[in-house]
């Protein structure tokens, strides 16, 4: 586990990057240009897996034109942060910044968090030459963005959920390039320096390259079936939860999960039931009160690609990167926003899967018994029409951009040099 670097202490990078600067390289090999990027978000897998899939993009083209590319994680302490980025080791940047939070007790941590921040980013900058910043969202985006900004490096800003959140509205008019999942209502887009471009959210691309057959085998389950899966997204979602295991109380929705009792072979199914850490143990226990329904709990589930490459259905959220995944994968989805946030914006999110034919919206009404109505009444003629399901799928794929971190990291390059120019 790396060391964590509060902005506050004299040059904590200055002797690492010198000393990653300076690797021997043969002489054949020997890269024309040092590229520094830092890539700044965290706290949710939400903001960063998109990330990480557009720095391995950019890794990719870097190498292919000869270029050596140093990239630093502007992100937060967090587990799920150490998670994903501990492979970075010392360019890793565990910054003290905290969420804005309405609340004067919190009003003085999260100043002193961000003028720590921010002053770390200004001496990092000063000493080492950075060609860009890539915000990709959230409270941890905000200083490295925010002071690069200021100083005139390139900020290229990702925002890929339909309403932009508190922090994004904050970076829109520093950034150079606004890149959005779906096009931006005019109401966001006046007075921009930058300009805004629809090429959608990144997301790795092993998540379309996985057959049904590897899948099977690599989760254990019956290629023969058909799969329903449930998440809500790395942490689980309760209500989500809660819902399913009192459907599954009622015969009709049960019947289609039951080995050997499938509605006279109309439904033959089978459950993925991702719930989180969490939850997991309390959903198994529910489902082992009725042992002939075909259900695996997962607690988290590093394999996504199987999961999606499995899926016949899904019962989801709707955050970004959930539903770049599933227009991808041409996943049909019965989508239950994320009903706590003020803005509502995964509502927004699932709008644009429903106007594409790709999903069906459930409002998520926080009590298992109401949402299990809303849900059966979508669920049960889905399970059971193939045609729709299929017809959702193709909606899904059509809307889908796949080769969306390729093209951004296209489109950084390409900043890169016209600032270096």
């Amino acid at each position: 586990m790396t060391t964590v670097v509060w902005p506050h202490r004299a040059n904590p990078l200055l002797g690492i990057m010198k000393a990653s600067s300076s690797t021997p390289v043969s002489a054949a090999a020997t890269p024309v240009e040092t590229l520094r990027v830092v890539m700044a978000g965290g706290g949710t897998g939400g903001h960063l897996y998109p990330g990480l899939a557009v720095a391995a993009a950019l890794r990719t083209r870097a190498t292919a034109s000869n270029r050596h590319l140093e990239i630093f994680w502007a992100a937060t302490p967090r587990s799920v942060d150490q998670r994903l980025l501990s492979s970075f080791g010392d360019h890793y940047i565990r910054q003290p910044v905290q969420p804005l939070v309405k609340s004067i007790k919190k009003l003085w941590p999260f100043l002193r968090g961000w003028r720590q921040s921010c002053r770390f980013w200004s001496g990092q900058f000063s000493r080492e030459k950075t060609d860009c910043v890539v915000a990709l969202g959230g409270y941890a985006a905000g200083p490295a963005a925010y002071v690069a900004a200021k100083r005139g490096i390139p900020v290229i800003l990702l925002n890929p959920d339909a309403l932009p959140g508190l922090a994004n509205r904050f970076l829109l008019k520093r950034s150079d390039l606004i890149i959005t999942q779906w096009p931006l209502a005019e109401s966001y887009t006046q007075n921009l320096k930058g300009e805004v471009k629809a090429l959608g959210c990144p997301i790795r691309p092993e998540l379309t390259q996985r057959s049904r057959e590897q899948a099977g085998q690599l989760l254990g389950l019956d290629t023969s079936k058909r799969t329903l899966v449930i998440t809500g997204a790395s942490l689980g979602a309760k209500t989500i939860n809660d819902a399913f295991l009192v459907m599954l109380g009622d015969q009709t929705i049960r019947m289609a999960f039951e080995a050997g009792k499938n509605a006279g072979g109309k439904a033959n199914w089978q459950i993925v039931h991702l719930a989180g850490v969490q939850q997991a143990e309390a959903v198994r226990a529910a489902y082992a009160k009725y042992p002939d329904v075909q259900a695996r709990v997962i607690g988290y589930c590093d394999d996504m690609a199987s999961v999606w490459a499995m899926a016949d259905l899904t019962i989801a959220r709707a955050g970004a990167s959930t539903c770049a995944e599933l227009t991808a994968c041409g996943v049909p989805a019965i989508l239950l926003p994320y009903p706590f946030h003020k803005d509502m914006h995964q509502k927004a999110n699932a709008m644009a899967l429903l106007s594409a034919g790709a999903a069906v919206i459930v409002d998520d009404a926080k009590q298992p018994e109401l949402n299990a109505l809303a849900i059966k009444k979508a669920l049960h003629s889905l399970l059971y029409d193939d045609e729709i399901r299929l017809e959702m799928a193709d909606a899904a794929r059509i809307a889908g951009k796949p080769a969306a971190a390729d093209q951004i990291a296209e489109e950084i390059l390409s900043r890169i040099g016209a600032s270096s120019r």
